[in-house]
């Protein structure tokens, strides 16, 4: 997204661009896209900025939960307790630390900013908070497409704070349809994509309550946590543990109000439900824990509405010890994402399944001119992935490094055979068969790449492969 992408971010013109043009060919994320645009100007390469942004984007979300709880009338001691936890929470780790994960967190940031508007709104019927609702609403649409469900949401708390036959919601509700029409249309013709569904129904079904539990017991007990958590790498003993101790602390406790509980319980399932069905009808089965950053304010939503005596000893304690047990869990993790070569040893180690690590640490012992090691990461990741074309293309450049030319062929041969065309792939190729003076091969590929991108072509190979064609050629006559 941004090594690899300079050059598109290093042009300020790239934002209009951003709003016209797919991310990765499949998503529509522009303000995420635009976020890194600014970065690049402010730092470069440098990686300060985009994490420094990160950071601020957390900071923000800590203080506007509080903000938000302290409005619905939630006392400031639990809010400030619960904005604390949700700072330090080891499952927000991968949303703040790994800069991708930024897109879940500026998520956050608009549903938020729009929740308190609306919450405004309803308070004081004033017309410049639902102007600054709707505008942090469309934020958040072009932040992330599971923004979709946040009109069920806004409904949802409408009817918890307000009368049930205020005429307002409707007038609200034919609002919020237009905005998400008018997005989806634009989308549309943006991204005409879809994504495909590699699972079965059934399978699908059991994988989204797998998904559902396993969430629910990473945010009240974050063990087993992963950079790719997978349903082969993953179990629900501690969802169901979770599920357990919610069920005793509500019978123990009891709810204070019972509308403010099913909203919180409504906003987790619903703004959790897209990103997790999302990954449940992948054959992988891959649910990333940032998805679960902006649902999880529903979680501090309902655990608010218990009956819990703040006063108490016990509350304190227990604060102090969740405080204390959460910062030191995440600190400890942070290691994970301090290079890409600490994060891809973690991936091999906590999901041993999933390519992509092997690719990076492939990568990593190439740029270090360790050929041996970078040929073992790049089979197992062909091993794991044998449909991938770059990763044949990355070990044909490797058997090249290594004077193997042969194979080194072989391997670029199935790069252009698996995949759409690919310019660099023939003008690899075409290189090698120039070295190993196979002349005729060399001219075929070649005369392909001059059809399509000739400008592609070295000048130093086009003369050397057409020279030896002439004396060849000479040489029949």
């Amino acid at each position: 997204m941004i090594l690899k992408n300079s050059s598109f971010l290093n042009d300020w013109n790239n934002i209009k661009n951003a709003f016209t043009k797919p991310m990765a060919e499949i998503y529509y994320r522009p303000l995420f896209m635009v976020s890194l645009i600014i970065d690049y100007h402010l730092g470069k390469l440098s990686p300060f900025i985009y994490h420094f942004t990160n950071l601020f984007f957390h900071l923000s979300c800590v203080v506007l939960l509080y903000k938000y709880l302290v409005l619905i009338q939630v006392q400031k001691k639990l809010a400030f307790s619960f904005g604390l936890l949700f700072s330090l929470h080891p499952i927000m780790l991968h949303a703040v630390a790994w800069i991708p994960g930024r897109n879940d967190v500026m998520l956050c940031f608009f549903v938020l900013l729009s929740l308190i508007y609306l919450q405004k709104f309803i308070s004081e019927n004033k017309l410049q908070f639902i102007f600054l609702h709707f505008l942090f609403f469309g934020c958040a649409l072009f932040t992330k497409e599971n923004a979709i469900v946040l009109p069920l949401i806004y409904c949802a708390t409408y009817f918890t704070f307000k009368d049930f036959k205020s005429k307002k919601i409707i007038k609200l509700i034919v609002l919020w349809f237009i905005v998400c029409v008018l997005w989806f249309v634009l989308r549309y013709s943006i991204v005409n994509y879809m994504l495909p569904i590699e699972t079965n129904f059934i399978s699908s079904i059991k994988n989204f309550v797998f998904a559902l539990i396993l969430f629910i017991g990473k945010a009240f007990l974050p063990f087993q946590q992963s950079v790719l958590p997978t349903i082969k790498n993953s179990n629900i003993i501690f969802g169901l543990m979770s599920l357990f101790a919610i069920a005793f602390m509500i019978y123990k406790l009891g709810i204070n109000n019972s509308k403010i509980a099913f909203l919180g319980i409504f906003i987790f399932f619903s703004l959790l439900a897209i990103p997790i069905w999302f990954g449940a009808t992948k054959s992988s089965g891959e649910h990333y824990e940032q998805r679960i950053y902006t649902s999880i304010i529903g979680l501090f939503l309902f655990l608010s509405t218990l009956k819990i005596n703040i006063y108490s000893k016990t509350f304190n304690y227990f604060i102090i010890i969740a405080v204390c047990w959460f910062a030191i869990k995440t600190f400890i993790r942070m290691d994970v994402y301090k290079s890409a070569l600490s994060y891809a040893n973690c991936g091999i180690k906590e999901c041993p399944n999933y390519y992509l690590f092997y690719v990076t640490k492939g990568e990593d012992y190439y740029s270090k001119k360790e050929y041996n090691n970078a040929l073992t990461f790049f089979s197992e990741a062909i091993k794991l992935r044998p449909d991938k074309a770059d990763i044949f293309s990355n070990r044909a450049s490797t058997y090249f490094k290594m004077g193997l030319l042969n194979e080194a062929i072989f391997d670029y041969s199935s790069a252009i055979n698996k995949s759409k065309f690919r310019a660099e792939y023939y003008l690899n190729r075409c290189i090698v068969y120039n070295k190993v003076n196979d002349n005729k091969n060399a001219i075929k590929d070649l005369q392909v790449l001059q059809k399509c991108c000739s400008d592609l072509i070295p000048q130093k190979l086009k003369e050397d492969v057409l020279n030896k064609n002439l004396i060849i050629t000479s040489h029949k006559y």
